[in-house]
C-alpha cells in the first residue's frame, strides 16, 4: 500500500490526460483522508458520528479565515494547516464532552443536529458582520507555499494532497496496531467488557472523536487550499453520506479497504458521466448491489486488503508440520517455582453490603472476607445474588449501603476500569468476548491498563511504545501458553467466535489474567464444559493459586469442582449469606440442602 501511495505521488499526476482528471485525482486524495479519519471513529470505535462532515467544514473555513483577505490574517500555509486540524479537534472534543455518553441512535441525532446547525451558521453568518460569506462563501486564497516552493500547478497539488493522504494513512495504521487501537476495537465490540478489563471507555471514545475530527479538519484545510474557495454546499449532508459509503464499502475498520473504497466511489461517478441522466441511477444501483452482496464490505477478506491467517499445518517456510507440533509455540518454565497457600492476611473485605432492584433484595446485608492466596467459592441456587455480588465488587453496580474494601482502598464507588487497575479482574457468567477479534488480540487488549504509550509515542514509535509492545506480546503468549495446546500455536490468529465454547471460556480467563490482577473473580468458569474439560478447569484453578499466587473468588454450580479447589465456601440464597465454612461443613448444613433441594434434609 505504501508503494501505491508513492506511485500516486510520483507517476499518476504526470500521466493524466487533462486538468479535469487532475482535479478528480486530487479530490480522490482528499476523500481518502476523510475516509481514513471517519474509519477511526466509526470503524475502529463503532461510533455513529454524523457531525463528521462539519469538522471537515470547520477545517476548511478556518483555512479561509487564516489565508485570505477576508480577515487579512495571511498565516503561512504550513502553519495554517495544523491550526485547522487543531481547531477541528477542539470542536470535536467539546461536542464529545456533551454527547459521548450517548449511544446508537441518540448519538446520531445529537451529532446530526450539530452538523445541521453548523451548515445554518455558514449560510447566515454574513450579516450584520460578514464572518462566513453566506451562500457566496470565501474565495481568493493566498498562494500555497512550502517554504519558498509554490504549489500552483495541478501536478504539484496532486502530489501534495497524496503526500498528505499518505501521512494520514500512516497515522491510521500506527494507531490501529497500538494499545489505543486495541482499546477502540474493544469498545466497538463490547463497551462493558472493555470497561471491565481496565479501559476508560468515556475517555477513549472522546479521544477517538477528537482524533477523527482532527483528521477531518486537516483534510478540510487541504481541500480549501486546493479549491481556492469554500462554500456551504461543500460541507452538506450529501458529502457525509458519500464518505460513509466509502468506509462501509471498504469494510469498517479495514484501512486498506477504506482507501480502496474511497478511490472507487470517487472515480466511479466520473467514469459514468457519459451516461448523462442515468449516471446516478447506475451509481446508486451499484451501491445497493454491493451492500446486498457484500454487507461486510467490498474489500473485506480479500487478500491484500486484510490480514492473512497462516495455515496451521505449515511453518514459516511453507513446510508441512506434524500435527503434534501445531499447538506449542513457547516453552514453559516451572523449575523451582514457589508453592502458594492461603495466608491469614485479609485483602478483600465486604461489610453489611446491600443492593436492591426495586423491591427485590439482590444482596441483603452481606459480609465476606477473602484472604491472600485463598480460593473462596460462592455457591447457591440461581437468583441467589452471586453474579450481582461480582458486579458490585468489580464496580459495575454500586451498593445501596455497606462497603467493599480492597487492601487499604474503599472501592465501593470505584468505576470498573479503576477496580481493574488496582488489581481485581473478572470473567462473566455469560461470555463477553470481543468476537470479531483473534485470541491474541482479545488478550492483548487487557494490557491496556498496564501500559502508558500514547499518541506521539505511538505515531513516532518511540522507545516506550516499542518496549511496551514487545512486553505485551511476550506476556500475553506466556499466559496463553499456560492453557497448553488449547489456545497456543495457530489458535493465536483465530477469531474467538470460531472457538469451542470451552475454549472461549479459557480465553476470557486469560484476558482477565493479562491485567496483572491479584484477585481473580471467576464467574462459573466451567459452564458449558464436558466432564473431561471440567476436570482440566479444576486442575487449572488450583494451579492458578498454587503455582502463580492468585487469590481467587469463584462462583460455581458444579459441586465437584467446588469441593476440589476451595479453601472456604460461602452459600447465598435470596441475597443473604446462609452458611459458610469448609466444603464438608456447608454440604451437610440443612439450610443449604433446603436451598438446593427445596426441602429440609435429614439432620
Amino acid at each position: 500500500m505504501t508503494a501505491f501511495f508513492v506511485f500516486c505521488l510520483v507517476l499518476i499526476p504526470r500521466i493524466l490526460p487533462n486538468a479535469y482528471w487532475q482535479s478528480i485525482f486530487s479530490i480522490t486524495g482528499v476523500y481518502v483522508m476523510l475516509s481514513l479519519g471517519l474509519n477511526i471513529v466509526a470503524g475502529f470505535t463503532g461510533l455513529l458520528d454524523l457531525a463528521y462532515i462539519a469538522f471537515f467544514g470547520i477545517g476548511g473555513y478556518t483555512f479561509a479565515f487564516l489565508c485570505s483577505n477576508h480577515f487579512g490574517i495571511h498565516l503561512p500555509f504550513l502553519l495554517a494547516l495544523p491550526v485547522c486540524a487543531l481547531v477541528a479537534m477542539i470542536s470535536g472534543f467539546l461536542l464529545g464532552l456533551t454527547s459521548i455518553r450517548l449511544k446508537g441512535d441518540y448519538l446520531a441525532i445529537v451529532t446530526l443536529a450539530f452538523a445541521q446547525i453548523f451548515k445554518l451558521l455558514l449560510l447566515n453568518l454574513d450579516a450584520p458582520v460578514n464572518i462566513t460569506g453566506g451562500v457566496n462563501g470565501i474565495y481568493a486564497f493566498d498562494t500555497a507555499k512550502i517554504f519558498s516552493f509554490k504549489i500552483s500547478s495541478p501536478e504539484n497539488y496532486s502530489t501534495w494532497i497524496w503526500a498528505c493522504a499518505l501521512f494520514v494513512f500512516v497515522i491510521s495504521f500506527r494507531l490501529k496496531d497500538s494499545r489505543i487501537g486495541r482499546g477502540w476495537n474493544a469498545i466497538r465490540e463490547d463497551e462493558l467488557a472493555a470497561n471491565a478489563i481496565g479501559i476508560n471507555v468515556t475517555r477513549m471514545k472522546l479521544f477517538s472523536f477528537a482524533t477523527g475530527a482532527m483528521i477531518a479538519g486537516f483534510a478540510g484545510g487541504v481541500f480549501a487550499s486546493f479549491q481556492g474557495s469554500v462554500f456551504p454546499n461543500n460541507f452538506d449532508f450529501q458529502q457525509l453520506v458519500i464518505v460513509y459509503c466509502m468506509v462501509i464499502i471498504g469494510g469498517l475498520g479495514n484501512i486498506y479497504g477504506v482507501v480502496a473504497g474511497a478511490i472507487v466511489l470517487s472515480v466511479l461517478p466520473e467514469a459514468l458521466r457519459e451516461y448523462g441522466g442515468l449516471r446516478m441511477m447506475i451509481y446508486g444501483a451499484a451501491l445497493v448491489a454491493i451492500m446486498a452482496l457484500r454487507p461486510q464490505g467490498l474489500f473485506s477478506g480479500i487478500p491484500g486488503f486484510s490480514k492473512l491467517m497462516r495455515r496451521p499445518d505449515k511453518d514459516e517456510t511453507g513446510e508441512l508440520r506434524a500435527s503434534t507440533d501445531l499447538y506449542y509455540s513457547l516453552e514453559t518454565d516451572d523449575g523451582n517455582r514457589k508453592t502458594f497457600t492461603r495466608e491469614d492476611l485479609p485483602i478483600l473485605n465486604i461489610q453489611n453490603l446491600s443492593l436492591n432492584f426495586g423491591g427485590v433484595k439482590a444482596i441483603d446485608d452481606l459480609d465476606l472476607t477473602l484472604h491472600k492466596n485463598e480460593i473462596l467459592s460462592i455457591i447457591g441456587p440461581n437468583g441467589a445474588g452471586k453474579s450481582t455480588l461480582f458486579n458490585v465488587i468489580s464496580g459495575i453496580y454500586k451498593g445501596d449501603k455497606g462497603s467493599v474494601t480492597y487492601r487499604d482502598h474503599d472501592i465501593s464507588y470505584f468505576k470498573p476500569h479503576e477496580v481493574v487497575r488496582l488489581g481485581i479482574a473478572r470473567t462473566f457468567q455469560n461470555l463477553r468476548l470481543f468476537n470479531e477479534l483473534s485470541v491474541l488480540e482479545n488478550v492483548k487488549i487487557s494490557r491496556f491498563c498496564r501500559t502508558k504509550a500514547f499518541f506521539f509515542s505511538i505515531l513516532l514509535n518511540l522507545k516506550l511504545n516499542r518496549k511496551e509492545e514487545a512486553e505485551t506480546d511476550k506476556t500475553v503468549k506466556q499466559i496463553l501458553n499456560m492453557f497448553g495446546k488449547r489456545l497456543t500455536g495457530y489458535r493465536f490468529d483465530q477469531k474467538v467466535k470460531e472457538l469451542s465454547y470451552a475454549n472461549r471460556r479459557r480465553v476470557e480467563i486469560a484476558r482477565a489474567m493479562a491485567t496483572d490482577p491479584e484477585i481473580l473473580l471467576l464467574d462459573e468458569p466451567s459452564a458449558g464444559m464436558n466432564p473431561q474439560e471440567t476436570i482440566e478447569m479444576t486442575d487449572f484453578i488450583k494451579e492458578l493459586r498454587d503455582k502463580f499466587g492468585y487469590t481467587i473468588l469463584v462462583i460455581e454450580h458444579k459441586l465437584n469442582l467446588v469441593k476440589a479447589v476451595s479453601d472456604h465456601v460461602l452459600v447465598m440464597d435470596f441475597g443473604k449469606k446462609i452458611c459458610e465454612g469448609s466444603y464438608e461443613t456447608v454440604s451437610k448444613n440443612p439450610d443449604v440442602i433446603a436451598a438446593y433441594l427445596g426441602k429440609k434434609g435429614k439432620k
